[in-house]
């Protein structure tokens, strides 16, 4: 157990812990990477934004590994999208991203964790 555990301890010092809500600013095609860590598994997320075209941002996500496709706009209910932690009937943990602003070169987003008692995320670099 010892040997276990020193063998992790490098990575765990090195790990950088996110705290909610957290705020992502990323260029055209920048990787966003983190780990989220729930019922003793780890579910790897990336994000990253493509295209900017007539007020609507293209942003490409892997969770899981398995990736999606969504459109946002600077409108209500369609500025934000939901990504479930884990398929849990009561409860179950969420993120909920939002599409903030896009300033030319930068896009914002806000990463909110919501029912994520048990939710660890840390960055990945």
């Amino acid at each position: 157990m010892n040997k276990f555990f020193l063998f992790f301890l490098p990575f765990l010092l090195l790990a950088v812990p996110i705290r909610f809500p957290y705020t992502v600013k990323l260029k055209k095609d920048e990787l966003f990477k983190m780990d989220v860590y729930y019922l003793n598994r780890v579910y790897p997320f990336e994000m990253r934004r493509t295209l900017f075209i007539n007020d609507v941002i293209t942003v490409l996500y892997k969770y899981d590994n398995f990736p999606r496709q969504v459109e946002l706009q600077k409108k209500f209910s369609q500025d934000a999208f939901k990504v479930p932690v884990a398929l849990i009937p009561e409860n179950y943990p969420y993120f909920y991203i939002k599409f903030d602003d896009f300033n030319g070169k930068i896009a914002t987003f806000t990463i909110y964790l919501f029912n994520g008692k048990k939710v660890r995320a840390n960055l990945k670099e």
